[in-house]
């Protein structure tokens, strides 16, 4: 009978096995061997709690059955209790320190407690004394996958497709290192195999779809969505949370031609631009492909990264208001908020964000919410992401006097709460940036609406009355590009806290990685706003300047690599570009003393980082260009009187930048009148620049109370 129940047993019969089990346990109940298979038999039954008793029935008759301990491990494991399955594990290798199984089951649950070295060391360790041990050498290259050691993995998962050709999970992920690679024709092929293997893998069919919308073949690619959705929805929909890393959170519009554009721009963040030219071409023109199509590209995470790359400011735009129409869509299911007049008193604000916490927005805005006239405000902020316990989050929760917690809250719920509070103007300081939450606004939960600061760029929202700006980083000419009425501060619209604290440290040029002597250019922008056109005009300064170091944020290994890589290929020494890690934000202002010209990018300027730079004492050398995230710095050097650190052309801001570090005394010049503009001139005076928005804020409502529908107007000079 025990034979006949290991037999159904092995073949899944688990029905059929149980029985049998449970009645040789009863008529012998000493026999280990019988305990074992039962709680085999119960695990796979998911009866986790009876294979626990069962196995530990087992281990009381036979401490030494080391196929029960690694049993009694998994189910531990399956019940959340990883920290006993690795104490079990551990005595078990005592008795069989070579044992594949054993060692594979240690790296399974040391990779869930996420110790992915120590898990890696296990599998390895299997494989010495077990070289063909295919579990091993599955879950090896997986885990290599996770720690971004490609073609250790690629090596791994192809020994392993050579051992089980005819192995699903072995062709599946050599297609995942494949995919991780890049090499997407290579991808989709190990990802057909598994399905020629198992044609009801939904997981493979998903990757195939994913390898095929990188190779640009949609309809296809969509097919294979379709089709791992029919066979198994439930796989279907881990898979897509799976791709939203593609996203940094959220995917909102799963599509393939919104999967090859996220996942090509997501180069952008290591400085890898092997695709540059191809991705620049068909960002637009699959945008302005699809505008009213179904399954338009409505992705707001696009429409952010849209700032970094070469696209007009008219296909921005459309995209904006694709991605406002489809959120639109989504909440038009619930009812309207129902507005009551307002009595004359003071007028109600509530700033919403995602990033009340060390973030460039709140490193800006962190004195703005206590500096309002509370003679005529009150200050509500509403936040959406978890604070960190920081003194900016402090700050800014002290400057409000009523502050609220968002996170937990579902959109609905977040906008009725926000409507209760009777807000007259909700100002929106994320846009289409991580973690906002444009939904709460599309409710419209306040009377009206406005963007500021937080997104360089149109909503393209009807839900959003005004969008606060200059003159300077959206001319009359630009404004038909934005949905929004424009309402203009003078002078910037930037806000800075012109309490920012600079270390009073005095780094030294060697602790910091920078030659003794020579000219040091420096850009600490996120690596993804560099572009390789950029690129090209500092490496030919380099060349141009004897001596001279390119001082860059270094936002890790991937980009030391590349940029190194690319340097090289310009013919300029690698060893010129010098890497900044992250410090305290005090510390980081100070060591721009060792600086001496910040050289701006192109397309998406240096925004905070352009004016913290500036408040530090170092000039930045700018070229505007035809969209807002191109003219900010523009906006904050005319504010300062610095007109002359503003390029025409790209070919002056080269031009520019070679003369400067060829000409000392007139950089130190400059330098001068930034030291006595710093804090006269309108960028840095903070509490002008709150009573504008106030004055803003005012005029909004005053139209508003007299019926009047959103028109752009200016804020007087004061």
């Amino acid at each position: 009978m025990l034979n006949l129940a290991a037999q159904w047993l092995e073949q899944g019969n688990v029905q059929q096995a149980l029985p049998l089990l449970v009645a040789q346990c009863e008529k012998t109940p000493r026999d280990a061997h019988a305990w074992f298979l039962l709680g085999a038999c119960h695990h796979q039954a998911n009866n986790l709690e009876e294979a626990l008793q069962a196995l530990e029935r087992a281990l009381a008759l036979e401490p030494r059955h080391i196929q029960a301990r690694c049993a009694k491990g998994a189910v531990l494991c399956g019940l959340g209790r990883q920290q006993e399955a690795l104490h079990v594990y551990r005595k078990a290798l005592h008795l069989a320190p070579t044992d594949a199984q054993l060692l594979l089951n240690m790296g399974v649950v040391l990779e869930q407690m996420g110790d992915l070295r120590a898990a890696l060391e296990r599998y390895e360790l299997a494989l010495k004394h077990h070289p063909e041990f295919v579990p091993a050498l599955l879950n090896r290259g997986a885990l290599l996958i996770r720690l971004g050691r490609l073609q250790e993995a690629l090596d791994d998962n192809r020994q392993l497709v050579d051992l089980r050709p005819d192995w699903e999970h072995a062709q599946f992920n050599l297609g995942e290192v494949l995919l991780a690679l890049s090499c997407w024709a290579d991808a989709l092929a190990a990802y057909e195999r598994a399905v020629a293997v198992n044609p009801r893998s939904a997981k493979a069919h998903f990757a195939a779809g994913l390898a095929l919308s990188m190779l640009k073949r949609f309809d296809q690619a969509q097919q294979a969505f379709l089709t791992a959705k029919a066979i198994d929805p439930a796989v279907y929909e881990q898979c897509i949370s799976n791709a939203a890393r593609l996203a940094e959170g959220e995917l909102h519009d799963f599509t393939p031609r919104v999967i090859y554009l996220l996942k090509e721009v997501l180069r952008m963040d290591s400085c890898d631009w092997n695709n540059w030219a191809s991705l620049s071409a068909d960002f637009e023109s699959l945008i302005e492909s699809r505008l009213g199509q179904p399954g338009e590209i409505a992705e707001p995470a696009l429409a952010f990264r849209a700032l970094a790359l070469p696209v007009s400011g008219a296909a921005s735009h459309a995209l904006a208001k694709c991605v406002a129409a489809r959120i639109a869509q989504k909440t038009a299911l619930f009812p309207p908020f129902v507005h009551e007049g307002k009595s004359n008193g003071k007028l109600k604000i509530g700033y919403v964000s995602p990033d009340f916490r060390i973030h460039p927005t709140s490193t800006l805005t962190r004195r703005m919410y206590a500096l309002h006239d509370r003679g005529q405000f009150e200050v509500y902020g509403y936040s959406l992401h978890p604070g960190d316990g920081s003194s900016i989050r402090r700050e800014i929760e002290n400057g409000c006097d009523v502050f609220r917690e968002l996170d937990g809250l579902d959109d609905r719920t977040a906008a009725e709460t926000i409507h209760r509070d009777g807000i007259d103007i909700l100002i929106d300081l994320a846009g289409y940036t991580r973690y906002s939450r444009p939904e709460i606004f599309s409710m419209r939960p306040s009377p009206l609406q406005v963007c500021y600061l937080g997104y360089p760029q149109t909503t393209g929202a009807d839900c959003i009355d005004y969008f606060l700006a200059d003159q300077v980083v959206v001319p009359a000419a630009f404004a038909k590009f934005f949905s929004e009425s424009i309402a203009y501060l003078p002078n910037s619209y930037c806000m800075f806290d012109n309490r920012q604290e600079i270390s009073l440290r005095q780094f030294s040029r060697a602790e910091l990685g920078l030659p003794d002597q020579g000219f040091v250019f420096c850009c600490h922008n996120t690596n993804y706003k560099i572009t390789p056109v950029d690129f090209d005009i500092w490496m030919r300064v380099l060349k141009r300047v004897t001596g001279s170091v390119l001082w860059l944020y270094k936002g890790g290994e991937a980009v030391v690599a590349n940029l190194r890589k690319e340097a090289e290929a310009r013919g300029v020494n690698p060893d010129r570009l010098v890497f900044a890690a992250s410090m305290p934000n005090a510390e980081h202002l100070a060591r721009y003393r060792l600086a001496d010209l910040f050289l701006d990018t192109a397309i998406c300027n240096a925004h905070t980082t352009a004016a913290e730079a500036l408040w530090a004492g170092l000039p930045v050398l700018t070229c505007p260009g035809a969209t807002m995230a191109s003219r900010v710095a523009t906006s904050q050097l005319t504010a300062l009187g610095l007109e002359e650190m503003i390029a025409c052309s790209p070919q002056q801001y080269e031009e520019r930048a070679c003369h400067l570090a060829t000409h000392p005394d007139e950089l130190a010049q400059i330098r001068a009148r930034l030291a006595g503009n710093r804090l006269s001139m309108p960028l840095f005076d903070t509490e002008r620049q709150v009573r504008n928005l106030e004055t803003a804020y005012r005029e909004m409502w005053r139209r508003h109370a007299a019926g009047q529908s959103a028109e752009t107007f200016q804020v007087a000079i004061e």
